[in-house]
C-alpha cells in the first residue's frame, strides 16, 4: 500500500487526524530513529488530540455563547471587589454539576454576571460537559 492509498484508507476509517500528520510523522521517523511503537504512539496521540479539539470546538459552538472570548483569564476581578473570587473558581471546576446543584447569578446590571456565566461555561466545556448559554433571551419575557 502506498502513501496515497494509506491516506485514503485512513480517511475511510475516519482517522483523519492520522491521515493529516502521517507524512510529517514519517519524515520525523526517518530523521530521528524511532521505535515502531513510538511512531504508532505519536500517530494515535495526534488522532486523539484532533478528536478532542474538534469535540470541544463543537461543544463551544453548540453552547451559543454571545461572546466566546469571555473567559476567567480576561475577567477583571478588581472591577467588582465584592465578587467572591474563590466561589467563581470553584464553580469553574464544575463540582456543582457533579453534585447536581444549580448556580444562579444575581446582581445589578454591569457587574459581570454574563461574563462570568460564559467564562464558567467555557471552563465546564473543557471538562467534558455540554453547555447551553441562554443569555441571548431577554430577561423580561415569561417562561413556562
Amino acid at each position: 500500500m502506498n502513501l496515497i492509498e494509506l491516506n485514503r484508507a485512513l480517511r475511510q476509517l475516519r482517522l483523519g487526524g492520522i491521515a493529516a500528520v502521517l507524512e510529517t510523522r514519517l519524515h520525523q521517523a526517518q530523521a530521528e530513529p524511532m521505535a515502531p511503537i513510538d511512531f504508532l504512539s505519536c500517530l494515535v496521540s495526534d488522532e486523539l488530540t484532533r478528536r478532542t479539539d474538534r469535540l470541544l470546538e463543537r461543544r463551544r459552538k453548540q453552547a451559543q455563547f454571545r461572546d466566546p472570548q469571555k473567559t476567567l483569564d480576561n475577567f477583571d476581578f478588581n472591577f467588582n471587589k465584592k465578587m467572591n473570587r474563590s466561589l467563581v473558581f470553584d464553580l469553574a471546576t464544575a463540582a456543582f454539576i457533579a453534585r447536581h446543584e444549580d448556580s444562579l447569578f444575581l446582581g445589578p446590571p454591569g457587574t459581570g454576571k454574563s461574563h462570568l456565566a460564559q467564562a464558567i461555561g467555557q471552563a465546564v466545556i473543557g471538562q467534558g460537559y455540554r453547555v447551553l448559554c441562554p443569555l441571548n433571551v431577554q430577561t423580561h419575557q415569561s417562561y413556562i
